[in-house]
């Protein structure tokens, strides 16, 4: 019998945190079944779904395509676009109701913003994927956080057996093995702000119980009360498992009270780095340069570990000025088991969206 792998062990972690926390005690807006799903000789966290439309879009493809899209509207600023807009999300919601997108099992899904998927052999993949198909014969398989910098194998060996692949947002990466992007003058100006912060940089080992609900209001100020609801919405217990059991590796700065004003949590596989979590004290003062001083932490891990960094969504201009090369993140479905029309409406939508989100996602920078 073949040893556990890293990769299974944190599955397995992953698991009995979420058993532990359940009810919302985890994440107050994912409503989701969490189980391991076997591929090859690994175990991966999956969640499983039928409807909950009002769960955070990390686990409903509903609120990624939909909900969070409608939230984003008034950022059109023109009142007649975002009329068109509005009635043509109501359509589309309606359309994917009907194509019942949520019932759907989700491989590898951390219930983060970023998974970082492994690139699986096409013989694990098929093999995997026909023991989905026996177990959960009316829900659909998707897999999302796919990008051809990092997931080109697995993209290309998804199209081979029939995957979906839909367009999900514009994404940034950083190269650690080809640094140049540290020394551009952005950079090196965020470098001279974080070795002249007045605050004190706090590593992984040096939070302690009373530091969570500060990363949890740190979070909340970021990611739900300034973007939106349907971010996931974790609870300070979940941050307190999620540090202890090392699954997510944190770091922050405290003022001179000692609370921490500012956190990153950073999650670690395949040889690649992203940071799910993020969250400064939106009140304090704009010459502390918080998210300057959180994201230069990011890239300085980058630059000396080596490691690829996924910096997710958001603040393109910034990420843009700083060397972030931007990709397109695509969601894969697998539905060719399901009933004929839920298949045909599925696959229309994917159709209707692939051809004009490409074009949006490679003209402008979010």
């Amino acid at each position: 019998m073949s040893m556990p792998t890293q990769h299974s062990q944190a599955a397995k972690t992953w698991l009995k945190i979420h058993q532990q926390l359940a009810n919302g005690k985890a994440i107050r807006n994912v409503r989701t079944q969490t189980l391991l799903e076997p591929i090859g000789h690994e175990w991966v966290p999956a969640t499983l779904n039928n409807s909950e439309y009002d769960n955070s879009y990390v686990c409903s493809p509903y609120t990624a395509y939909i909900s969070y899209a409608k939230q984003e509207l008034p950022l059109l600023n023109c009142p007649l676009l975002e009329k068109g807009a509005a009635i043509g999300l109501r359509l589309a919601g309606v359309w994917l109701k009907a194509a019942k997108i949520n019932q759907t099992l989700s491989i590898n899904n951390w219930l983060f913003s970023t998974n970082l998927p492994k690139n699986w052999s096409a013989i694990d993949l098929h093999m995997a994927t026909q023991g989905w198909i026996q177990r959960y014969p009316n829900h659909s398989i998707q897999i999302r956080s796919l990008n051809h910098t990092h997931h080109q194998s697995l993209i290309n060996t998804l199209k081979e057996q029939k995957w979906l692949l839909l367009p999900a947002r514009q994404i940034f990466l950083f190269d650690g093995q080809q640094t140049d992007w540290w020394q551009r003058n952005n950079c090196k100006n965020d470098q001279r702000l974080l070795r002249k912060t007045p605050l004190q940089f706090v590593s992984n080992a040096e939070f302690n119980e009373t530091d969570y609900p500060q990363i949890e209001w740190c979070f909340n100020q970021l990611f739900i009360e300034k973007h939106s609801i349907y971010n996931p919405q974790f609870t300070a217990t979940y941050y307190q498992q999620l540090h202890q059991s090392g699954l997510v590796e944190f770091e922050g700065f405290r003022d001179n009270q000692g609370q921490i004003i500012g956190v990153v949590g950073y999650l670690i596989q395949q040889n690649v780095i992203t940071s799910p979590i993020l969250g400064y004290d939106t009140q304090q003062p704009k010459s502390l340069g918080l998210y300057r001083l959180l994201i230069t932490q990011i890239l300085k891990r980058t630059y000396e570990s080596g490691m690829a960094m996924n910096l997710s969504s958001g603040a393109g201009h910034f990420k843009t000025l700083r060397g972030g090369q931007s990709e397109i993140e695509y969601c894969a479905f697998y539905v060719n088991h399901l009933p004929k029309r839920q298949r045909w409406l599925i696959k229309g939508f994917a159709k209707l969206i692939t051809r004009p989100l490409k074009h949006l996602f490679s003209t402008h920078t979010f």
